[in-house]
Order: C-alpha cells, then sequence, then structure tokens
C-alpha cells in the first residue's frame, strides 16, 4: 500500500484540513495528513488554530441565552404582515406593466405581418378574433343574466301569489343568489 506523502512547499493540503477535523477523510487520507503535520508546522498550526476557532465557536453558541417569543407572536407577524401587504407595490407598477404588454403585443404583431407579407391585416385579422371572443362572452353573460331574471321572476309570483309565511323566504333566496356570485 503506497502513502500519497504530502512535502512540505506550496502543495500543503491546506483544504484538506478542514475535512480531516470534519472526519470526512479516509483512513489511508488521515494517516498522509497526520504524517504530514508532524513535519510540516504551518499546516500543524492552521490545524490548531481551525480547531480553537470551533471550540470558541461552540462557547459563543452555547453560552447564548435562548430568546422567549411571546405566546401570540405568530398571530402578531400574520396580523401586521396582513395588514402591509398593500403597501408594499407603487402605484404606477400596473401601468407599467400595461405599457409593456402593449409594446410586446404590438412588436408580435409587427414580426408576425412582416413575416405574411401585410402587417395591417394581420392587425385587423387579430382584431376581429378578439372581437369575436368578447362578443361571445357578452352574449354568454347576458343569457346566464336573462335565464336568472327568468327563474326570479318564476319565484317570486309563486311567492307573492301565495301569502303564505314561506313569502319571507324570497328575500334570503336573493340575497343566497347574489352572494354566490359575489364569490
Amino acid at each position: 500500500m503506497e502513502h500519497r506523502r504530502f512535502q512540505v512547499t506550496d502543495e500543503c493540503p491546506r483544504d484538506e484540513i478542514s475535512s480531516y477535523i470534519d472526519g470526512e477523510l479516509g483512513p489511508e487520507q488521515e494517516l498522509d495528513l497526520e504524517m504530514h503535520f508532524a513535519v510540516c508546522s504551518v499546516c500543524s498550526e492552521e490545524l490548531k488554530l481551525q480547531r480553537q476557532f470551533l471550540c470558541a465557536l461552540d462557547a459563543s453558541l452555547v453560552s447564548e441565552p435562548e430568546i422567549e417569543l411571546p405566546k401570540d407572536f405568530t398571530k402578531v407577524v400574520v396580523a401586521t404582515a396582513e395588514s402591509r401587504v398593500s403597501g408594499l407595490r407603487r402605484p404606477t407598477e400596473r401601468f407599467n406593466a400595461a405599457f409593456i404588454c402593449s409594446g410586446l403585443v404590438l412588436v408580435m404583431m409587427f414580426s408576425l405581418g412582416a413575416a405574411s407579407g401585410d402587417p395591417l391585416g394581420t392587425f385587423f385579422g387579430v382584431l376581429d378574433k378578439t372581437a369575436a371572443v368578447a362578443s361571445f362572452i357578452g352574449h354568454m353573460a347576458y343569457d346566464v343574466a336573462v335565464g336568472a331574471v327568468i327563474i326570479i321572476r318564476s319565484l317570486s309570483s309563486y311567492f307573492i301569489l301565495d301569502s303564505s309565511p314561506t313569502s319571507l323566504a324570497l328575500p334570503a333566496i336573493i340575497g343566497f343568489i347574489y352572494t354566490l356570485y359575489q364569490r
């Protein structure tokens, strides 16, 4: 078994000293390093300094008293964080974001238009498709609103014609439907 011998030169194994202290080296590497410490005063002094540093660090961490937190510390931190979230953003961020997005859309449209040969045709094509989607969403919202009005009208005629105590449930039903749509 051949051991690697460290010479007392600029090639001292200073990076391996911390690994030696932590016990991360194999038995052969430890033996080689211990033999090097026996002949190299610079490395043995470095080993001594690193051990002293670790002892001082351990002593300083142990001597610190443990800090006790109040019982409602988490609640206070959460309440403070929630109350101050609205002030984290600058007022001009939405404008800047809209400006950047519109610039990117313009660059995209002009690059698509340059590839097709008709930049305005591409722009109007995208505009036409956007209008079609908006029209669909508008018609769908209108149809949902008409359906809700028909259901409410039929339920209200039932409760109005029937003068029983259940007619008081109509405002509760309308309030329930209103809260569902508010979410």
